[in-house]
């Protein structure tokens, strides 16, 4: 009886072409991995660049943890630039107490003259977490948000939902502006928390 060649086996040729197929696989995946690779500093140019609309050079800022109003959220980042003669921060900030307890994070512009805070130039949507109702925020809600004067952010002005039973009212009197969209209050009220945080941060001393 003559003993079959495995190395003619149509088992073998199978084994031989799924290890050429994983080895191709792996080598690709590590090529793709380079290409896809996004360090920080160039997520941190692309942020400046969706928010500012320029390119800039920005560093990190420390955050003082003792101004954040954890109730409303959370500041994740502060990064610092200056463009003609002008001081910015950005701020990653992301507004708790959403539609189902979920969040928002925006990116909020404020901008210094003289050293002093002086205007909230940008708030721009970064990413968001169980809300389902983003598609009611379009470009003017967030506009708003850019409309305060040097004179309400140092009275300390903020944005609420209007609705008692959704707003955190310890943080409200007064002289704050109803911001909402109808039907989609509880997503309003986190987006409104997100911007609330940085003025607090910025502002909130002065009032």
């Amino acid at each position: 009886m003559m003993k079959k060649n495995i190395f003619k086996t149509e088992a073998f040729k199978c084994v031989i072409v799924l290890l050429l197929i994983t080895v191709f696989m792996c080598g690709l995946l590590a090529v793709l991995n380079d290409v896809l690779f996004v360090s920080a500093d160039e997520r941190l140019s692309r942020a400046v660049m969706k928010v500012y609309g320029k390119s800039v050079e920005a560093e990190e800022k420390e955050i003082d943890g003792e101004r954040v109003e954890t109730e409303l959220g959370e500041i994740e980042d502060i990064y610092t630039f200056t463009d003609e003669g002008a001081d910015y921060d950005l701020f990653k900030s992301k507004g708790s107490n959403g539609y189902k307890n979920g969040t928002v994070t925006l990116w909020v512009l404020v901008k210094y003259e003289n050293g002093e805070a002086v205007s909230v130039e940008k708030a721009v949507l970064d990413s968001y977490n169980k809300q389902t109702l983003m598609s009611s925020f379009g470009s003017e809600f967030f506009e708003r948000y850019t409309t305060l004067t040097t004179e309400q952010l140092k009275d300390g002005t903020l944005f609420k939902t209007g609705k008692p039973t959704i707003d955190n009212n310890a943080f409200f009197d007064g002289n704050d502006i109803q911001h909402a969209v109808s039907g989609a209050t509880k997503s309003s009220n986190a987006i409104n928390n997100a911007v609330n945080l940085v003025l607090l941060y910025v502002w909130g001393d002065l009032s």
